[in-house]
Parts: C-alpha cells; sequence; structure tokens
C-alpha cells in the first residue's frame, strides 16, 4: 500500500471490497467483446505480463475505477 496525504474516502474502500469480490469469483462474469487496435492489445498483452496479471484482471480494474464505485 503506498502512502498519501490524503485520507481514504468511502469510495477507496467500496473499490477494494468490490476488487476483492472479483478477485474472489464470488459473482457471476459475463463476456464483454471491444474492438481495439493491434498496437494497443500488444501493449496490454505486455503490460499484463509484466505484472503477472491477466487482461481481464487489468480490464476488470479499469472498469471499477472508471465508474468510480
Amino acid at each position: 500500500m503506498a502512502l498519501t496525504a490524503k485520507r481514504p474516502s468511502r469510495g477507496d474502500e467500496a473499490r477494494k471490497r468490490i476488487m476483492q469480490d472479483i478477485k474472489e469469483g464470488s459473482e457471476r462474469k459475463r463476456r464483454l467483446n471491444a474492438e481495439i487496435e493491434d498496437s494497443l492489445y500488444r501493449r496490454i498483452k505486455i503490460r499484463a505480463a509484466e505484472e503477472n496479471r491477466t487482461i481481464s484482471e487489468i480490464t476488470r480494474e479499469l472498469w471499477v475505477e472508471f465508474l468510480g464505485d
């Protein structure tokens, strides 16, 4: 956990709970398809491999952040 000057908000805690639920697989999953450029896909794939994560994990995290839940 990184040190920051800001206090955790309720949104931060909710985001952590949502990500934990996603990682534990406690909720039914749906498939989402999106068309992206080959170059972007390659960059995503490389980053996922560097972080030892799946593209799905990264995508779910980005959607949670985007929605601000």
